[in-house]
């Protein structure tokens, strides 16, 4: 029997490739505004991929090229390709324009779940 569990099965929610353009807002940092691609999207965080420089524990703001605005932390990071970093997201808050999509799931499955089943 194998009692190896993969990394990807540890995770609460299933996360949902999106690839969408983003603002990231970094308040007391040398600069302060830097833009990357969110490149998947679950009920609790995300990942996404930029050139800026963040830390473990960094709090910021995210605001993306739809109705979406988020509050998270980096909870890890990594190097990617072409001087890139992939940096993992705890979600602390999340906003929407739509009054009906009030919860991370909603808005997934509304905007992005059927496009990763095709």
């Amino acid at each position: 029997m194998n009692t190896k569990v993969k990394s990807q099965e540890k995770r609460r929610y299933p996360r949902i490739p999106v690839g969408i353009g983003l603002e990231i807002h970094m308040k007391g940092q040398p600069v302060n505004k830097a833009r990357g691609t969110i490149v998947d999207l679950s009920d609790g965080g995300m990942s996404f991929l930029s050139d800026a420089v963040m830390e473990e524990g960094m709090s910021f703001y995210l605001s993306a090229k739809m109705p979406l605005l988020i509050r998270g932390e980096v909870r890890s990071m990594r190097e990617a390709s072409s001087g890139l970093n992939r940096y993992g997201i705890r979600f602390h808050k999340i906003g929407f324009s739509g009054a009906d999509e009030s919860r991370p799931r909603t808005f997934i499955n509304a905007h992005f779940e059927k496009r990763s089943h095709n």
